[in-house]
């Protein structure tokens, strides 16, 4: 709840800049975490956020146009799985698009333009977690800073996690932050002779 108590504020105020209008469900609030990796993970957390409301969900007139309601929606949720926590982004945005990536990557010389012909989805999102990689057009203060996904990566490692994401062309993209309930567990081996 500590984490999640900062996004209705901040998504009310980007949704308002960037004239978009978003439907924000928190879930999970109640699960609980170890607290040095709650107090690391607002950061990478609102990152995300800020992807999902200025990258993902399109304006009411584009949502209108591609047959959506004009409310774009955004999920953050978090659930235990096992010694896990699982905390996942989830926005109903314009997703990923592998060409408009690949376009980027040759244009800042991180992609072969050959290569780029070929790329799928997976490999899309995996030139998002470049160092230093952004597809906004302009520095703002929401986006196009430079410090992109890799940053939100490098922070969820040095947790003891990972991030996985996936994206579907028009219909939106999820992130999934897995992370250690406490960073108290270390991996131990015990051997009897």
């Amino acid at each position: 709840e500590s984490v999640f108590m900062r996004f209705p504020r901040l998504v009310r105020d980007l949704s308002a800049k960037l004239g978009k209008q978003v439907d924000l469900r928190l879930t999970g609030k109640e699960t609980e975490l170890d607290r040095t990796v709650i107090e690391a993970l607002g950061d990478p957390i609102v990152h995300l956020v800020r992807n999902s409301l200025d990258h993902g969900l399109e304006s009411p007139e584009e949502r209108r146009a591609a047959g959506k309601p004009e409310t774009g929606l955004l999920e953050i949720s978090a659930r235990h799985a096992g010694g896990n926590v699982i905390i996942t982004v989830r926005d109903d945005g314009r997703g990923i698009d592998p060409q408009a990536v690949a376009a980027k990557a040759v244009e800042r010389g991180l992609l072969a333009p050959e290569a780029a012909a070929h790329i799928d989805a997976a490999q899309a999102i995996e030139l998002l977690f470049t160092p230093g990689f952004s597809t906004a057009e302009q520095m703002s203060d929401i986006s196009g800073r430079g410090v992109g996904m890799d940053a939100v990566r490098t922070a969820i490692r040095e947790l003891g996690g990972e991030v996985e994401m996936t994206s579907e062309p028009g219909q939106g993209s999820t992130t999934h932050i897995r992370l250690p309930l406490t960073l108290a567990i270390m991996a131990a081996l015990l051997v009897e002779t």
